[in-house]
């Protein structure tokens, strides 16, 4: 009985440590193609949008914090791309902090010939099948097939030392 209590709770200490740390930075909830836009460029933009007929959505930010805030998910996930409309000069100072991004993360002026040329270029990087595929790095499958391994062999050491 013993015994069985100290397996549990090590088989329990194992998951915890193996568990990855909550990221206080919080969670994402926009989408992974977005658009950023200001109070005076929202209504244009969204009707660009419509009329080309995209699956954008369209974010309205009012302060640079929250942008930067979003923007930094982008370092996080490698299948958000980002077009700037508005607060260019947050993007753009966060692509050169971040060169990694920047071809997920650019800006453009408020014209409607620029903002049209951009949401061709998001519409094109958001269809690409690079950008669509799961990407896990090593350590990450390495730390999941060690977790299986050590929940199995326990498992095989007690169905073992119960006969």
């Amino acid at each position: 009985m013993k015994f069985k209590f100290i397996i549990s709770l090590l088989i329990f200490l194992i998951l915890l440590t193996g568990m990855s740390a909550v990221n206080a930075h919080g969670v994402d909830v926009t989408e992974d193609t977005m658009i950023i836009v200001n109070e005076t460029n929202a209504i244009e933009t969204k009707k660009l949008v419509d009329s080309m007929n995209l699956d954008i959505k369209v974010y309205k930010f009012t302060v640079d914090g929250d942008v930067e805030h979003t923007l930094e998910h982008a370092l996080e996930n490698p299948n958000k791309i980002i077009l700037a409309v508005a607060f260019q000069d947050v993007v753009n100072k966060f692509v050169t902090e971040h060169p990694n991004v920047s071809d997920r993360v650019f800006a453009v002026g408020n014209s409607e010939s620029e903002i049209k040329e951009g949401l061709i270029k998001l519409n094109e990087s958001s269809n690409n099948p690079a950008v669509d595929s799961m990407n896990i790095d090593y350590t990450t499958i390495i730390l999941i097939i060690v977790i299986i391994g050590l929940i199995a062999g326990i498992g095989v050491f007690l169905l073992k030392k119960d006969k």
